[in-house]
């Protein structure tokens, strides 16, 4: 090491322990003359100490900040505001590092409102952890930071995911958060056939219930939106109501089955319901009914018209069957066989409907009903009694 890089680092080192100095005998002293508070609230805390934390720092521990329920911290640095310290040797300013923090939704939305003069006025506050208390189950985020307003109230709380996923809560009256969450390509175990290339949903939160009222996606060619709530009463509840546009079904059914049979574009209602002890487990029984049109489509392998031709009984021929559009309702539950039917069918001079079943390995158990219009006018009516697989429909006439 040269001379010169021993004088400098000399230097920097003494600059730091001047600046330790004033803070530890300015500070304490600063502290001991009032009680600590953020927001107008008191600020409890256990042991106080100083460290480097991105520079000198007070560190205190188990920090409180003294809501109705108490938004708690495990340890949190305290760092001035530099600019503010160098010019006047004090300050009220700061920037908090913290570790993990415990709070509920309404004890973070009352941080959004200033109650009264402070000794400190948090500028930014980072987190490793953030532990939502939802109901009586703690949410875990991941690391985050709080920003604040001018006047040092809470101005929001943003949490970065892996994958490029986002969170922002923002304080509301009544105790509640608002909620904007946008993702880029997503999945979930509760819609397990569906991929969304993006999402953009929009609510607020309270203690024991969330809802997102305003949901964008869009994925597989079209896009789903609706209202998504959650409750925490004992256990999780959660309930949609949603509606798609434009999707194209074969992509979605090529996740279920080794291959896809039904081919279209796909509008619809749906309502889906699941209930869970815990956040994780709550895709793992979902209940869901609907409806739908599928338009410009097709049914690859399905024997209705080769069926409808023949006069005899058996098993009737495959074949391509494309129609305009057919309407129909569904409905299912995990571990039980759904239910599906359609209607409405047109593909030139043949008409068709279907109800049936698919259980969980993709068998299928129903009846499809057509009818012929003969160059003559005459009419054929026929009934086929449903079987095979879900990518290998079977029909056989009677």
């Amino acid at each position: 090491m040269t001379a010169r890089q021993i004088l400098l680092r000399t230097l920097a080192l003494t600059f730091k322990t001047i600046v330790c100095l004033k803070l530890a005998l300015a500070l304490p002293f600063a502290l001991a003359q009032e009680k600590n508070t953020w927001l107008g609230l008191p600020v409890e805390f256990g042991k106080q100490s100083y460290a480097f934390k991105s520079g000198p720092a007070i560190e205190l521990e188990k920090p409180r900040i003294m809501t109705t329920t108490p938004v708690e911290f495990n340890r949190a640095w305290l760092v001035p505001d530099w600019a503010d310290w160098i010019t006047h040797f004090t300050t009220r300013k700061v920037r908090v590092i913290a570790g993990d923090i415990v709070a509920r939704p309404s004890s973070l939305a009352r941080l959004g409102f200033v109650d009264g003069p402070s000794t400190k006025i948090v500028t930014r506050l980072e987190f490793s952890s953030l532990k939502l208390l939802f109901g009586d189950t703690p949410l875990t985020l991941p690391e985050g930071e709080m920003q604040f307003a001018p006047d040092g109230a809470l101005a929001r709380v943003r949490v970065n995911f892996e994958g490029g996923a986002t969170l922002e809560l923002t304080p509301r009256e009544g105790g509640r958060l608002g909620i904007l969450v946008q993702t880029g390509t997503f999945k979930t175990p509760v819609l397990d056939a569906f991929r969304f290339d993006s999402v953009v949903a929009q609510g607020e939160m309270a203690d024991d219930q969330l809802v997102l009222d305003r949901i964008g996606t869009s994925g597989d060619g079209g896009s789903l939106s609706g209202v998504i709530k959650l409750v925490s009463a004992g256990k999780f509840l959660l309930e949609g109501d949603l509606r798609m546009e434009g999707i194209r079904v074969k992509s979605v059914l090529e996740r279920l089955y080794p291959r896809a049979v039904v081919d279209g574009v796909l509008s619809g209602n749906f309502k889906i319901n699941t209930s869970a002890d815990s956040f994780a487990d709550l895709g793992k029984t979902v209940a869901v009914e609907g409806s739908y049109v599928l338009k410009s489509g097709s049914l690859d392998r399905f024997g209705l018209l080769e069926g409808m031709r023949r006069s005899g009984s058996g098993v009737a021929g495959g074949g391509l069957v494309r129609f305009d559009q057919i309407s129909g309702k569904f409905s299912g539950r995990t571990g039980a066989p759904a239910q599906a039917s359609f209607v409405d069918l047109v593909s030139g001079a043949l008409r068709g409907g279907a109800s049936f079943t698919v259980d969980n390995g993709g068998a299928l158990r129903g009846s499809v009903r057509g009818t012929l219009s003969l160059p003559g006018g005459e009419m054929i009516n026929r009934s086929f009694t449903l079987s095979g697989k879900a990518d290998a429909p079977t029909l056989i006439a009677p």
